[in-house]
C-alpha cells in the first residue's frame, strides 16, 4: 500500500463544531457581507451580513426549539437561496440533523427519502408546496411542520399558513396533521422569543462527533445511501482546504452548484462563512455571467460541465473575431514573461475577462476530471482552474491542487490532516483509492452492513475509485471505478475512464462510454458510445448530414486513441449519437442504464453491436420508439426519452 500524508501549508484555525466557527466569524466579519441576492431574476439584489444571517440563525433556531422539534430530523429542500442556507446552518447548529435534498428528483424518490430520513418537517420552495401536502398525506404522524421559504411564490389561500403557534411544544404530537407555516413569521416569531428570554437553542450543546447533517448520494432510491456526517467531519475539511489554498477577507464567490451536494455545501457555504467571503447566490444557469458581471465574482466552483462552457464561449468568441492566432502569440510572449518574473497576463487578456466581470481570478473544479487542455488555457490567459477530488462520505474533499501543488491533470495530494492510500504495492501501479482522517464519514444511516463494508478495522474508507500516485511528484490521478471495470479472457483488466478521458479530449466528442461487451463466442471486447456535438461537425470541415465522413473522421480517431494503448485495451466496435446520455442530476452518466439500453435495444433487434460498428445510433433508437406500444414502460421512456437528461445539477 502506498501512503501519503496530507500537510497544513498555511495555518488555519479548525473550529471544533460549526456553531463555533459561525460564533467567531459573526465577531471578525460581523458587519461585513456575508450574503448577496435577489428573490427573484427581476428584483433588485438584497445583502445579508454575518450579524443579521448569525440574528436570523438563532430566531428561526429558537422557534423551532420553542416547537419541540429539537432532536429531529429537518429536510430542507429547493432551489439556492438565503432562506435555504439560514435554515440547513440552523437545524444543525442546535436544533437537530438537517436533511438536505435534490430538488431534481421525481416526486416518488423525494418521498421515499423523507420517509427513510425519518424527517418531521420539511422547510421548502413555493414550487414544491403542492408536493409537500402530498408528502404529509402518504407520511401521516410523521411530517408535523411544512414551513415555505418564500410563500408570497405559492397560488393558495392565505388560510392554508398558520400564525406559530405560542403554546411551548406545539407540535410534539399534532392532532390533525402538519402546521403549515411562513419562513418570515417563524424569524419572527424567534425573535421575540429571544426578547422575552428564551435561551434554549442558544444553549443547545453541540457534539463535535454526534450526526449532524444527512446527505443522499446520487441514484435512485434503492441503491443511494444515506451518509452521515457530524460537524467534526465538516469543520476537519474547511480546515483541510484552508490549508492549501489561502481563503482572503472579502472574496466574492457565485454559488452556482445546489447546495444539497456536499461539495457547494462545504466549500461554497461553510468554508465561505468561515473565511468573511461575501457568497453572491446566482439567479440560474441562465444568468451565470450576468451575476458573475454585476457582483464582481472573484472565484467560483463548479464542475468541468460549468468551466468547459466557459471555454467554449471564449474560444467561439476569438473565431468569430479571427483572434485565434493573436492569442495564440500573446500567449507565448506571456509565458516568456512569467519565467523572468513578469505576469500581464490579465491586462493582457483584458477583453476575455471582461466578459466574465473582470474579476474571476480562480475556479475550484470537482466531480470529474476536466481536460487539461482547459486547465492550461485558462492559465495562460490568467485564470486559475484547481482541480480536486472528494467523496460525499469524506465531507467531500479529500485531495487537490492548490497553492504550493500545481499540476494540471491531476488532483494534486491529500488536504491538511487526511491520509490518502493507493491499494497497490508497485510505486506508479494503479488501485483502489482508500481514506483515512478526521473527513470520513460516521457511516451510513440504518446500513451497519454497508458501513462495515466501506470502512475497514483500520479506519479506512474505500472510495471504489481507482488511482495512481505518482512516484516523481507524489500526485493522484484517478484512473477509473472498480464497479465500471472490465476484466478481459486473458484477465487483464480495463478502466473504461481512461479510455474516456482520451476520447474526451476532442473537441467533436461532447461525452463518451466504454465497457466490456460479450462477442458470440462469449469473449469479452472493448466498445464505445460516443455523443457527438454537432457544433464541431461544420468546424472539422465535416459536411452537414454526411454521415459517410463523419464515420471517416472517427475511424480516425478511434485509431489514434488505440495507437496510444495497449493493444488489449483497444477500442472494438463504437457508435454514435447526437443525442445527450442519460445522468443523474449530479450530470454523472448512468452507465448501467445507458448499458442496459443499448443491450436491450440490440436484443429487440436481434443484431450484435458490433454489426452497427461506426453508425448513428440514434437512427436505431429512433426505429425502436416508433414500434413501441403507446405506453412504453417507465424504464425504456427513461433510455430514449432525452429530455430526461437533466440539465442544470451537479456533483458530490
Amino acid at each position: 500500500m502506498q501512503i501519503l500524508k496530507g500537510k497544513f501549508h498555511y495555518t488555519v484555525e479548525n473550529h471544533t463544531d460549526l456553531r463555533a466557527m459561525l460564533v467567531a466569524s459573526e465577531e471578525k466579519y460581523g458587519e461585513k457581507t456575508a450574503f448577496r441576492f435577489r428573490q427573484n431574476p427581476g428584483a433588485e439584489p438584497e445583502t445579508r451580513t454575518y450579524k443579521q444571517f448569525s440574528s436570523d440563525c438563532r430566531a428561526l433556531g429558537t422557534s423551532l426549539t420553542h416547537l419541540g422539534l429539537a432532536g429531529e430530523k429537518i429536510a430542507v429542500i429547493g432551489e439556492n437561496s438565503y432562506g435555504w442556507a439560514v435554515t440547513h446552518t440552523t437545524v444543525l447548529n442546535g436544533v437537530g440533523v438537517s436533511v438536505p435534498l435534490d430538488r431534481l428528483l421525481p416526486p416518488d424518490e423525494i418521498f421515499n427519502l423523507l420517509e427513510r430520513s425519518g424527517a418531521v418537517a420539511i422547510f421548502y420552495d413555493s414550487t414544491f408546496h403542492a408536493e409537500m401536502l402530498r408528502a404529509s398525506e402518504r407520511l401521516p404522524g410523521q411530517i408535523r411542520l411544512l414551513c415555505c421559504l418564500r410563500p408570497d411564490r405559492v397560488k393558495t389561500a392565505d388560510a392554508d399558513f398558520k400564525a406559530v403557534p405560542t403554546q411551548s411544544d406545539a407540535l410534539r404530537q399534532p392532532e390533525s396533521g402538519p402546521v403549515y407555516l411562513r419562513f418570515e413569521e417563524m424569524l419572527t416569531a424567534g425573535e421575540k422569543l429571544l426578547a422575552n428570554g428564551n435561551k434554549a437553542y442558544l444553549e443547545a450543546k453541540i457534539d463535535p462527533d454526534a450526526l449532524a447533517s444527512l446527505l443522499f448520494t446520487s441514484g435512485t432510491t434503492s441503491v443511494s445511501k444515506a451518509v452521515m456526517l457530524s460537524h467534526g467531519n465538516i469543520c476537519a475539511d474547511i480546515a483541510g482546504v484552508a490549508g492549501i489554498i489561502h481563503i482572503p477577507v472579502g472574496l466574492r464567490l457565485l454559488s452556482i452548484l445546489p447546495l444539497h451536494h456536499t461539495f457547494e455545501n462545504t466549500c461554497g457555504l461553510f468554508m465561505a462563512l468561515s473565511f468573511g467571503c461575501e457568497t453572491a447566490i446566482c439567479d440560474g444557469l441562465r444568468y451565470i455571467q450576468k451575476n458573475l458581471q454585476e457582483y464582481k465574482i472573484e472565484m467560483v466552483i463548479g464542475v468541468p460541465a460549468l468551466f468547459e462552457n466557459f471555454y467554449r464561449k471564449i474560444q467561439d468568441s476569438l473565431r468569430k473575431q479571427n483572434k485565434e492566432k493573436l492569442v495564440r502569440r500573446m500567449i507565448t510572449l506571456t509565458r516568456v514573461l512569467r519565467k523572468f518574473g513578469i505576469d500581464i497576463r490579465r491586462k493582457v487578456f483584458k477583453e476575455i475577462h471582461a466578459a466574465f466581470g473582470g474579476s474571476l481570478k480562480m475556479g475550484i473544479c470537482g466531480a470529474a476530471p476536466i481536460k487539461k487542455e482547459i486547465i492550461d488555457f485558462m492559465d495562460d490567459i490568467g485564470l486559475r482552474i484547481v482541480e480536486g477530488y472528494g467523496l460525499t462520505e469524506t465531507s467531500p474533499v479529500v485531495a487537490g491542487n492548490g497553492d504550493f501543488v500545481s499540476d494540471s491533470g491531476t488532483v494534486g495530494q491529500p488536504i491538511g490532516g487526511v491520509e490518502l492510500a493507493v491499494d497497490s504495492e508497485a510505486a506508479g501501479e494503479p488501485g483502489e483509492i482508500l481514506v483515512r482522517g478526521p473527513i470520513v464519514m460516521k457511516g451510513y444511516f440504518n446500513d451497519p452492513e454497508a458501513t462495515a463494508e466501506a470502512i475497514d478495522a483500520d479506519g479506512w474508507f474505500h472510495t471504489g475509485d481507482v488511482g495512481v500516485i505518482h512516484p516523481e511528484t507524489s500526485n493522484l490521478t484517478i484512473t477509473g471505478r472498480l464497479k465500471s471495470m472490465i476484466v478481459l479472457d486473458n484477465g487483464k483488466k480495463v478502466f473504461p475512464e481512461e479510455i474516456e478521458f482520451l476520447l474526451n479530449q476532442n473537441p467533436l466528442i461532447r461525452e463518451s462510454l466504454v465497457w466490456g461487451e460479450k462477442e458470440t463466442n462469449g469473449s469479452v471486447v472493448v466498445v464505445a458510445k460516443v455523443v457527438v456535438d454537432p457544433d464541431q461537425v461544420a468546424e472539422a470541415g465535416i459536411p452537414a448530414q454526411d454521415e459517410t465522413a463523419l464515420r471517416t473522421y472517427l475511424d480516425k480517431l478511434f485509431a489514434d486513441i488505440n495507437s496510444r494503448l495497449p493493444s488489449f485495451k483497444s477500442v472494438r466496435h463504437y457508435v454514435y449519437s447526437f443525442s445527450e446520455m442519460v445522468k443523474t442530476t449530479s450530470l454523472k452518466i448512468r452507465r448501467q442504464v445507458e448499458i442496459s439500453g443499448i443491450q436491450e435495444l440490440l436484443e429487440k433487434q436481434k443484431i450484435r453491436l458490433r454489426e452497427l460498428a461506426g453508425q448513428n445510433l440514434d437512427s436505431l433508437f429512433g426505429k425502436a420508439k416508433a414500434e413501441e406500444t403507446e405506453e412504453p414502460s417507465p424504464e425504456k421512456e427513461e433510455v430514449f426519452n432525452s429530455e430526461t437528461t437533466v440539465k442544470d445539477g451537479s456533483a458530490n
